[in-house]
């Protein structure tokens, strides 16, 4: 019997230890990375049908992070409160997310969407879709722009 127990308590003490390091390398969708107060009606949903994850990013105008989200693949998600103005939406696609570095260990891709408007009015609200597909070739040139500092 107690032979059994610590090798339990060997095994959970190893599963914290692994539990960490895999997490942090790919967190969960939803996760948020950078974030400004949301008081806004806004709504940004994105779908990633990418077998990739990636990290939304919308900036304002002067292309400064308000919002940095983590989307797996395969998964949806919802930004809510953002205020109106005008946005852009960057994605960097990868694979081991590098907190401190802002950006995946191995990057595929980094994507600039045109600028979307977030209006609101006394009875309605934006509410901008994007849809992220595979395709069959990346147009991938690095430092075609400049992909927002959203290091931690």
């Amino acid at each position: 019997m107690r032979q059994k127990a610590a090798c339990l308590i060997i095994l959970l003490f190893v599963g914290i230890l692994i539990a960490p390091a895999q997490s942090a390398a790919r967190p969960e969708t939803g996760t948020i990375i950078r974030d400004m107060i949301r008081s806004g009606d806004g709504l940004l949903v994105i779908y990633n049908n990418w077998t990739m994850d990636t990290v939304a990013v919308l900036t304002d105008k002067w292309d400064k992070p308000k919002v940095a989200v983590y989307l797996r693949t395969k998964d949806a998600l919802e930004v809510d409160g953002i205020k109106d103005g005008e946005y852009s939406l960057y994605f960097t696609i990868g694979s081991g997310w590098n907190s401190s570095a802002g950006d995946f260990e191995t990057v595929y891709n980094h994507v600039l969407f045109p600028p979307m408007v977030f209006e609101t009015d006394d009875t309605d609200y934006t509410i901008q879709e994007v849809e992220l597909q595979e395709a069959d070739a990346t147009n991938f040139v690095p430092g075609r722009f400049s992909f927002p500092d959203i290091r931690s």
